[in-house]
């Protein structure tokens, strides 16, 4: 429908009958409405899904472990590799533990030991989906060279993610954060649940 109105548009001012300016209409064209109102229809019903749990039923605590590889804007010349442990418990939201050890191309070791506080966006029953994380802990650079090794810095970012539930105990969770003393990092992680 809408390449029939621009072959249109384009023959009315291959004739010369062009609109002249100020005369377009102060509404879009209906097919230029579509994608966006499928978008709100979409995401309205991911939002507020029917749930078909009972009042009396309560959720259990979701108690999560997994590991994960990421890639981090530690190092001096460019990005630090890695891969550490998360450990969290909590249903909506999560408290827990994530341990990151990563290395960048000049042999200089990073040690992060992270306390996490979650929250899943679908509400306080969730346990997967899109997260908004906290992240704060100690940070521990170590150097293959004496003199340099054991300096540390605090270390606290945000993180934002989404955990893909992978049969019924299994997640997949791809995670990007900003922070200090990093600029930025990528990370997925597979765990149990």
């Amino acid at each position: 429908m809408c390449e029939k109105k621009i072959a249109n548009l384009n023959r009315h001012e291959a004739n010369g009958k062009a609109r002249k300016r100020g005369t377009y209409s102060l509404f879009p064209a209906p097919c230029s409405l579509l994608p966006v109102t499928c978008y709100l229809v979409l995401a309205t019903c991911y939002l507020f899904p029917v749930s078909a749990v009972s009042a009396q039923e309560k959720p259990r605590q979701d108690i999560f472990t997994a590991s994960f590889g990421e890639a981090v804007g530690y190092g001096y010349n460019g990005l630090a590799y890695g891969g550490g442990l998360v450990i969290g418990a909590g249903t909506g939201g999560a408290l827990g533990l994530r341990i990151l050890y990563a290395q960048d191309n000049e042999s200089i070791s990073f040690l992060e030991v992270n306390v996490l506080a979650r929250l899943y966006v679908f509400g306080r029953d969730a346990f997967s989906g899109p997260f908004v994380q906290l992240n704060a802990g100690p940070v521990i650079y170590m150097d293959f060279n004496p003199d340099r090794s054991g300096y540390g810095n605090i270390s606290a970012g945000l993180s934002a993610g989404w955990r893909f539930i992978t049969g019924k105990r299994f997640f997949i969770e791809p995670a990007l954060r900003i922070g200090y003393p990093y600029l930025a990092g990528g990370s997925v992680a597979v765990g149990f649940r």
